[in-house]
């Protein structure tokens, strides 16, 4: 069988050939996701979480396309942590979407001053021209010190977690 045989039949899955000329399978990267019958934990809209088992339905594929599947309740709990501290960051002030930021260019030329989390695995203030996914975004760099201020320290180690170890 050709590689291009082997692809048609098998999809894009990422490969390896070994010294031999087999090919292996990869695993694929990306978020866990839950096979049929594995237990799973979900967030509820009011920040409760339920431990269940996938059974294929559709609001199961809903979750997960989300994000909303974790492997471990421990995860599930750092999700609930993560997302009241970004709750609470935003309400000190900050702002986040394409549309405040539309809004807030046309009234200025000035600078924004975005906080990005994961840089150096904590909260930093820097004078940004152009807004990347998920990042806060304030009107002047003290409004985004007060803000980081206003946060614990387990909150902000919160907004700081990307979901990889521990």
């Amino acid at each position: 069988m050709t590689l291009k045989e082997y692809i048609e039949q098998n999809g894009n899955k990422p490969i390896e050939i070994q010294d031999d000329g087999t090919i292996r399978i990869l695993e694929e990267k990306g978020p866990w996701k839950p096979k049929n019958c594995d237990r799973y934990f979900h967030i509820y809209g009011n920040g409760d979480l339920e431990e269940t088992y996938l059974f294929g339905w559709d609001s199961e594929d809903r979750r997960a396309e989300l994000g909303n599947v974790f492997q471990t309740l421990e995860e599930a709990k750092r999700m609930v942590n993560r997302l009241k501290a970004r709750k609470k960051f935003l309400d000190a002030g900050g702002h986040e979407g394409p549309e405040a930021h539309k809004a807030f260019r046309e009234r200025t030329d000035g600078p924004m001053w975005c906080t990005y989390p994961c840089i150096s695995g904590k909260l930093e203030a820097y004078e940004a021209d152009y807004l990347s996914a998920f990042e806060i975004w304030f009107e002047s760099e003290d409004d985004a010190r007060k803000a980081i201020d206003s946060l614990s320290d387990d909150e902000k180690a919160a907004l700081c977690w990307t979901g990889d170890g521990e």
